[in-house]
């Protein structure tokens, strides 16, 4: 057996850290370290996360690393990779929680497989525990570089708390790019460019949680980082038929109208949704009956 070093980044998130870290510790796999990487700075939230974990004071799986100031999550991930010393990585965000045989079930696809990185289905809850979204991938167990780049290009093969590397490939390619959002989405393809051997596991064993006001971004940045995005994309179209382009296209404007929505910014929001329409009615209205739940 090899060791897993699973890494958990915190920030304002002291209420749920020890659930997160819980989750871990009752993995059905055993050979398991767990890097805290603290990312509160000197903050009140600093002190209330030491104050959560001083119940595992003396667990030798546990590692807790305080970052001196702010890094945001991409940084405070890789502070996480430099330090492990398990054979193989995880992620884990501080709200979200693995079931029992996470780890075990990956890591044997990993071995059996010799994968380098791999993923996996999610689902996703709402603050009462219930069940909102359910992400799977409609891709082949051990795709080719084609396959993975149309199917993230479209569909996006996230989120990080499904990924599993092997420690040694994911410091070869640099770790996480230094971005406030768009993080995973950057990871896996760079992960696919670098021609890492990336394998799907088409089950969940991972929860994830999202909160009362927290269920999309509204920020004018966030509308930036998805026309950022949307940049980015567009050097691979050529990969991409003109039906998918145009699914990639709708996909966009509706995450940008959703935003817009919530600012309150109506007109922007008509005038995305109309492009949403327009870029492909089919898939426009397929986005919304998927994720409607998460943004009402």
């Amino acid at each position: 057996m090899s060791k897993i070093s699973v890494i958990i980044p915190t920030f304002k998130r002291s209420d749920f850290i020890d659930r997160a870290i819980d989750s871990v510790l009752l993995q059905t796999y055993k050979d398991i370290e767990v890097i805290v990487v603290d990312d509160n700075g000197d903050s009140p939230q600093r002190q209330s996360t030491k104050n959560k974990l001083a119940k595992y004071e003396g667990d030798i799986r546990i590692s807790y690393i305080q970052n001196e100031r702010n890094l945001g999550g991409a940084l405070a991930r890789n502070v996480g990779i430099e330090a492990a010393v398990g054979d193989f990585v995880t992620f884990l965000d501080d709200d979200d929680v693995y079931l029992p045989d996470k780890l075990k079930v990956q890591y044997e696809e990993m071995v059996k497989n010799n994968w380098d990185m791999s993923f996996m289905d999610s689902q996703t809850y709402d603050s009462k525990n219930k069940l909102i979204d359910y992400t799977k991938h409609k891709i082949r167990k051990n795709p080719d570089y084609n396959e993975l780049m149309v199917a993230h290009l479209m569909n996006h093969l996230t989120p990080t708390d499904t990924y599993m590397y092997k420690t040694e490939k994911i410091r070869e390619i640099g770790g996480f790019d230094n971005v406030s959002s768009t993080q995973e989405f950057l990871l896996m393809l760079k992960s696919i460019n670098a021609g890492l051997k990336i394998g799907y596991i088409p089950q969940s064993h991972v929860i994830l949680y999202v909160h009362e006001g927290e269920r999309i971004s509204t920020s004018k940045k966030k509308v930036i980082d998805e026309r950022t995005l949307l940049m980015i994309k567009k050097k691979y179209f050529g990969l991409l038929s003109k039906q998918q382009r145009n699914q990639v296209l709708c996909r966009h404007y509706s995450v940008v109208f959703y935003i817009e929505f919530r600012r309150k910014n109506y007109v922007s929001a008509l005038w995305q949704a109309i492009l949403a329409v327009y870029s492909s009615p089919r898939g426009a209205w397929q986005l919304f009956n998927e994720k409607k739940r998460m943004i009402m």
